[in-house]
């Protein structure tokens, strides 16, 4: 009764009617789809509550810059990096205000993620991967990268300027460095209980596998799905993770919903969890092994990834001896 009240009583701008109707619309979203069900109902009354304020009426006259206002405000209440609002009227097709269409786009100029990759010194193979595009985009140039990669001795994975992208991409890579028939390194949930684990993808590359050193480097700019292969390699004790705290997006959208005015809505609604902490990285970033600058990173994943070859051919050396 009361939030009717103020609802009621606050002017609105004649031309944001639809903003008003959008804002409510995409509160009921979050309150009924968002993975964290006591943060659904509490995000979702700040935001009605800051309706009847006033807060969102600022971009009435622009449905791209309301779109772009919106995403901000709800990423600040919901704390959550995922949560996104667009504006596509027609969303049944591709168009110009479809960024995910943008995104797929630059694909070819972006390597199709493979940003660089080099032999070291001492057989160690750097790899900078800074996107996860759908895996049939993908799928060539990542099978090229790690068949470059395979004759290696040990291995630099830098994962740093990589916002995210696919899951279908993410999981087969974080198997490379896994051994077949492993136990499945990440489960999810939604609000309605665990879903099914994904199956051990089948590699369409030369697995990497479990006994070469593996470095990885991430930061701030690791988002998402670059920050799965970080945590869940790191939490089995596959890798240890150099540079500094990634962005913290762990959460996973579900089908963005439309609201009136031809805005839509994604809600994060699915929760991963690693079997090994039970947890995950969402809002705390992955933490580094070694937290370092971003400038000594790479020479220190380096130094660390030799030393561990120096004692194991010095180990093997030992067993062959005499």
């Amino acid at each position: 009764m009361i939030l009717a009240i103020l609802l009621s009583t606050q002017p609105v701008p004649a031309d944001c009617n639809d903003e008003r109707q959008a804002v409510t619309e995409m509160a009921a979203a979050i309150d009924q789809k968002y993975v964290l069900a006591d943060v659904a109902k509490r995000s979702s009354a700040i935001v009605m509550h800051q309706l009847s304020q006033g807060k969102f009426y600022q971009h009435c006259s622009n449905s791209k810059a309301f779109a772009k206002h919106m995403t901000e405000q709800l990423r600040a209440i919901l704390n959550d990096g995922h949560v996104f609002v667009e504006y596509a009227p027609d969303s049944s097709a591709a168009g110009d205000d479809d960024w995910l269409e943008k995104w797929r786009e630059g694909a070819p100029t972006r390597g199709f993620g493979v940003r660089r990759l080099e032999r070291m010194k001492d057989n160690i193979a750097y790899l900078h991967l800074t996107d996860f595009f759908e895996l049939a985009t993908a799928r060539n140039a990542i099978a090229a990268a790690f068949e470059l990669v395979s004759g290696s001795d040990g291995m630099i994975l830098d994962l740093r300027q990589n916002p995210g992208g696919s899951p279908e991409t993410e999981w087969p890579v974080q198997w490379t460095f896994m051994a077949p028939g492993s136990a499945i390194p990440l489960h999810r949930e939604t609000r309605q209980g665990k879903k099914p684990d994904l199956k051990e993808p089948s590699l369409q590359w030369p697995r990497y596998g479990t006994e070469r050193p593996l470095a990885i480097i991430v930061d701030k700019s690791t988002f998402s799905a670059p920050e799965a292969v970080a945590y869940s390699l790191q939490a089995q004790g596959r890798a240890v993770v150099f540079g500094s705290p990634s962005g913290g997006g762990a959460h996973m959208l579900g089908d963005a919903v439309p609201v009136t005015g031809g805005w839509r809505i994604a809600v994060p609604e699915t929760r991963p969890f690693s079997p090994h902490t039970g947890g995950n990285w969402e809002g705390t970033g992955v933490i580094p092994d070694f937290e370092i600058s971003k400038q000594k990173a790479v020479d220190a994943a380096q130094k660390w990834v030799a030393s561990k070859l120096k004692s194991k051919r010095a180990a093997s050396k030992s067993e062959t001896a005499p």
